[in-house]
């Protein structure tokens, strides 16, 4: 009886808060907004962007990408969220092999978007001094809300990049008095 009670004992606990909350479920839902929002501006101003014309193509795979990613999060915390409701060995099989593969093409997704991702600092850093935002005859021109849009969105990336760590710290800290209050 014992064991039918703690079949999810081999999953650490935090990640079944996490993973199998419908908090998740929603909170995914909601950042689906900013890769509609990438797709939307990359493929509305494909072309208006001389200058470089990579800026618009890098929402486009940014948002496409982002939107695929998104998704199968959420299929891993659908399939995490069966596994807590039904917990039967079939089920945990089934949840085991979707939530493995998923992972499998995340990682090699992440590893592809880490690369496009420098490429996108690139083209858009790289002709942030000699963008025209306002003559559509030059050469440097590039439509205004899609640059600057492409552009809010590097800096708010890396703004997130900094929170995350910040908060990283944050949690260690934290862990680590308690275990030293602990020790005492």
């Amino acid at each position: 009886m014992a064991d039918e009670d703690n079949k999810l004992d081999f999953i650490p606990g935090p990640i079944i808060l996490i993973l199998g909350s419908v908090y998740t479920l929603i909170v995914l839902c909601i950042l689906l907004i900013i890769p509609i929002l990438q797709l939307a501006f990359g493929g509305a101003y494909l072309g208006q962007c001389p200058v470089e014309q990579n800026i618009p193509i890098y929402l486009i795979v940014t948002g496409a990408c982002g939107l695929a990613s998104i998704l199968l999060t959420i299929m891993i915390v659908l399939a995490f969220i069966l596994l807590i409701k039904r917990q039967t060995a079939g089920t945990a099989v089934t949840a085991a092999c979707i939530i493995a593969c998923v992972l499998i093409f995340l990682f090699v997704m992440s590893l592809f978007l880490f690369a496009w991702f420098i490429a996108g600092n690139v083209w858009i850093f790289g002709v942030h001094k000699k963008v025209d935002l306002d003559d559509a005859s030059s050469p440097n021109y590039c439509q205004r809300t899609l640059y600057q849009f492409a552009f809010a969105i590097l800096i708010i990336s890396y703004a997130m990049c900094v929170i995350s760590c910040c908060c990283s710290c944050f949690r260690s800290c934290l862990q680590a008095k308690s275990a030293f209050k602990q020790e005492s």
